[in-house]
């Protein structure tokens, strides 16, 4: 008489973990591809929502914003610029030292790890500054321009603003 198996056996279940550890060393490395692809997709989404971000504030508040890019330590960082104005009276030089106290704080955004801004190319600004800055203007406009974000495995998006109407588009390369 024979007898019937109630289970499995060893040699079933290792062979069914090799399998399991062999697809899964498969399956790594392209979630890992595929993680990175968004992380470089979800910053150029970023830092084109940040120019948006410039260009409404400059419309809302009736000054001029830039946008400065710092290739080296990777950051994109959003600046009001101050119009240069006629003499004020004490009480309103108060008020207005209030004001840049409160809007003081630029807003920082620092790139994540492996993403680099490789090509700025943005026409000489009104304002002069140290880092290439695309401002912003009260009527929407700026002075245009665009930028490369890039990664080592994978390829970048160029990010460009229209000069005339100061709206941001985000293309793939």
């Amino acid at each position: 008489m024979k007898m019937k198996s109630k289970g499995f056996v060893l040699i079933e279940l290792i062979i069914v973990l090799i399998l399991f550890s062999l697809s899964l060393a498969l399956a790594v490395p392209f979630f890992s591809r595929v993680s990175k692809t968004a992380e470089l997709k979800g910053t150029a989404q970023k830092i084109s929502g940040i120019l948006r971000y410039g260009r409404s504030e400059a419309v809302h508040e009736g000054r001029v914003y830039q946008v400065l890019f710092n290739a080296d330590l990777r950051e994109v960082r959003v600046k009001s610029i101050e119009p240069i104005e006629e003499e004020k009276t004490e009480d309103e030089k108060a008020e207005d030292e209030k004001a840049k106290e409160k809007k003081a704080q630029d807003k920082i955004y620092s790139l994540p790890g492996g993403i680099h801004i490789k090509e700025v190319k943005i026409p000489p600004a009104l304002y002069i500054s140290d880092l290439p800055a695309i401002e912003f203007y009260p009527n929407g406009s700026s002075n245009g321009g665009s930028l490369l974000l890039d990664s080592e495995e994978q390829k970048g998006y160029r990010i460009k603003v229209n000069f005339l109407s100061g709206i941001v588009e985000i293309e793939r390369l």
